[in-house]
């Protein structure tokens, strides 16, 4: 009951007892009280009628609030970071990797960008693992609002920031990491990449080397992620398929000199020697060419993905003549144009390999973002896999996030696919070129390819 009200009724008690009082009669009293008792409904019904209105009002603001709170869980912008070797021992493959998601950024904002509006990218540097730079620029790109940061390139980096990425909500997407722990990883389902896991690339290398003619190997490998699962890999594949292992030498990621590795490769005596490093395999190389179990001895001498640009590292770049090489990597021959964009964006004397898988991680996180509604990381997270397989195939942005619009289900398959994402956020097949290095290093015409699931 509203003050108004209870001073209405205390007026009329007022009037019944000076009535009484005054010897008026019980009519002039009633007449008295009925006047005050129309006013007081018409007090009743203003306020039933100020009651409803502050009713609708609230329920207006509530309905703007939800509105409000919608707008936000769409986000306004898709806010990507990159987390690429600028500097560090992996920092050959920064160019082609900083330059694919700037064109795939590019890519999408000149198809409408996602939530009609512009992708924002912030890049970034990873380092190595001799630094604490990834950390940095993560923590760096979290407090700039990224809902995605792509990278990094080294495995070893990516489990060092792995945890503080995914935790915060926030997508991890390499589109370069290869270590097969990552599979299993407890990544509360925020993890993804392009790269096939190296239980791919360590069967592929080792049915090239057992190809080639050799019966016994020697590995020598950096003892991190990377290089200890794909070393892991290729020994169970080789020795499963007859092949004998001799000498297994892993190394400190810091080691400066590798006379003793070296020296015991010797004397090993295999028909082949597997180099499994980055930056560092310019000074084993060179090592093992002075010892005379160099590329250009009777040794056969194979490297990875992670040698790619190893010539660049050399001062002597003749001394890899007859080197051979596996790395994931689609047909670049299939992708002419984009390679020729690529180039054109970092420069004809940079490395290409991984360009392509950075353009199709950024181009698919930003399709799932726009099949869930949402730049959260979970929401998007839940459609990753979903837009690589099982839907109508498209293969630029433009086109797929037309049927997203028209609600189709759509199949990426992209640059370096099909990706076919499988539960654990990767794909289950993947392309592998195979180099072997001439007197002007590796080329493009010289290389072959190999299908692996």
């Amino acid at each position: 009951m509203t003050k108004r009200m209870l001073k209405m009724l205390g007026m009329l008690l007022a009037i019944v007892m000076v009535a009484a009082a005054c010897g008026s009669t019980v009519d002039d009293v009633t007449e008295a009280a009925g006047e005050v008792v129309d006013e007081v409904e018409e007090v009743v019904e203003g306020d039933e009628e100020e009651a409803m209105e502050d009713e609708e009002e609230a329920m207006e603001d509530d309905e703007e609030a939800m509105e409000d709170e919608e707008e936000a869980a769409a986000g306004g912008e898709l806010v990507i970071g990159t987390i690429f070797p600028v500097t560090g021992d992996l920092a050959f493959l920064g160019p082609a990797e900083i330059g694919g998601a700037e064109l795939a950024v590019r890519d999408i904002n000149e198809a409408g960008g996602v939530f009609g509006t512009d992708v924002v990218l912030i890049q970034g540097d990873s380092g190595d693992t001799t630094t604490d730079t990834a950390n940095v620029e993560v923590d760096r790109l979290l407090a700039e609002g990224a809902d995605a940061i792509m990278g990094a390139a080294s495995s070893a980096v990516s489990f060092t920031v792995i945890d503080k990425i995914t935790a915060a909500g926030v997508i991890q997407f390499s589109p370069a990491n290869t270590s097969p722990d990552f599979t299993t990883y407890d990544d509360n389902g925020l993890y993804f990449r392009t790269a096939p896991s190296d239980l791919l690339q360590g069967r592929v290398l080792a049915n090239q080397v057992l190809d080639q003619g050799n019966a016994t190997a020697s590995v020598m490998f950096r003892q991190e992620s990377y290089g200890t699962g794909l070393a892991d890999a290729f020994r169970e594949n080789f020795e499963a398929a007859g092949g004998t292992i001799d000498e297994f030498i892993g190394y400190a990621v810091d080691t400066e000199s590798f006379d003793a590795e070296v020296d015991a490769l010797v004397n090993a005596g295999s028909d082949a020697i597997i180099v499994i490093g980055f930056a560092e395999s310019a000074n084993i190389l060179t090592t093992m060419h002075e010892r005379g179990v160099g590329p250009t001895s009777d040794t056969n001498v194979w490297g990875v993905d992670g040698n790619a640009g190893i010539d660049g590292e050399l001062a002597d770049p003749s001394i890899l003549e007859g080197f051979s090489q596996t790395s994931p990597s689609v047909d670049l021959g299939t992708i002419s144009a984009f390679v020729e964009r690529l180039q054109g964006e970092i420069g004809e004397e940079e490395a290409t390999v991984f360009g392509a898988e950075t353009y199709d991680s950024v181009i698919i996180t930003a399709l799932a973002a726009a099949v869930a509604g949402s730049d959260g990381g979970p929401a998007i997270a839940a459609e990753v896999n979903g837009v690589t397989r099982d839907g109508t195939k498209c293969t630029t942005f433009a086109e797929c996030i037309e049927l997203v619009d028209a609600g189709e289900d759509i199949d990426y398959d992209g640059l370096g696919g099909p990706y076919e994402f499988v539960e654990a956020g990767e794909p289950a097949a993947a392309s592998f070129r195979i180099d072997t290095y001439g007197t002007e290093g590796a080329t493009d015409e010289a290389a072959s390819y190999v299908f692996a699931s």
